[in-house]
């Protein structure tokens, strides 16, 4: 009879245990705790320039200049691919993916940077075949696959009947830098619930999961740029003395 007791006492200490050590994970690791990655290089038209747009392709994504062999490749796939699924999940406007003819653009092109210049007839051509009024163009600014990871990601969205930029991004994350790691070790739990060891381990091993939190954080800052700010109930302590009252009813 002593030994069902013991069993019983050494797993609820084990339990115990357990709760605590992770009571103690969340108090101390910088994925709950922060300081986690805030501010990003992007820019946006504006709401009601956007509003309109209920229809978005995006483009084949293209590799940073000089970016030639399989990493990079691959690299620019990922971030393709990213794009395409976390749009997809709940956003403002259903996404299509184009792939142009015979796969390539012009002169040979497999992919459009951002930065070149748009052929006269690409809009017209994008828009005839996936009935999109914007088109998101994408691009590998820069990729590290080996510790500390680092990719860098651009987009630019573009309106369909007369090429004007609507929004912006260009920027980069580095697993090196604290907020960024933490911010990266936190989307893996919560969005892909993969639970990960702060410093010194090597917390981020993944270059395809890395890709994918830089292109989810993007990707959330375009749905964002669609959404209404929110609205700022006035604090009642704030109220000037003396102020106007509600009218009282009359009988």
């Amino acid at each position: 009879m002593t030994r069902p007791f013991y069993a019983i006492v050494l797993g609820t200490v084990c339990l115990l245990g357990a709760g605590c050590s992770s009571v103690a994970k969340r108090l101390t690791d910088g994925s709950y705790i922060g300081p986690f990655r805030s501010q990003y290089n992007h820019w946006s038209i504006g709401l009601e320039a956007l509003k309109p747009i209920g229809r978005v392709a995006i483009l084949p994504t293209a590799l940073p200049e000089g970016g030639l062999g399989n990493p990079h490749t691959e690299a620019a796939g990922q971030v393709q691919a990213s794009l395409v699924a976390e749009l997809r999940q709940e956003g403002p406007f259903e996404v299509v993916f184009y792939t142009p003819p015979n796969g390539r653009w012009l002169q040979g092109a497999s992919e459009l940077r951002t930065t070149d210049a748009l052929p006269s007839h690409l809009l017209q051509d994008v828009q005839r075949h996936t009935a999109a009024e914007a088109i998101l163009f994408s691009s590998l600014s820069g990729y590290q696959p080996y510790p500390p990871l680092r990719v860098g990601i651009k987009l630019t969205l573009v309106r369909v009947h007369d090429g004007v930029v609507l929004w912006q991004f260009d920027d980069g994350f580095n697993a090196g830098e604290t907020p960024t790691l933490n911010d990266a070790r936190r989307y893996l739990r919560e969005a892909m619930g993969i639970e990960t060891d702060p410093p010194p381990a090597l917390s981020v091993d993944s270059p395809q999961r890395f890709i994918r939190y830089g292109v989810a954080q993007a990707s959330r800052l375009l749905k964002k740029a669609f959404l209404p700010p929110p609205v700022v109930q006035p604090d009642p302590k704030d109220a000037k003395p003396g102020g106007a009252r509600p009218a009282e009813k009359k009988n």
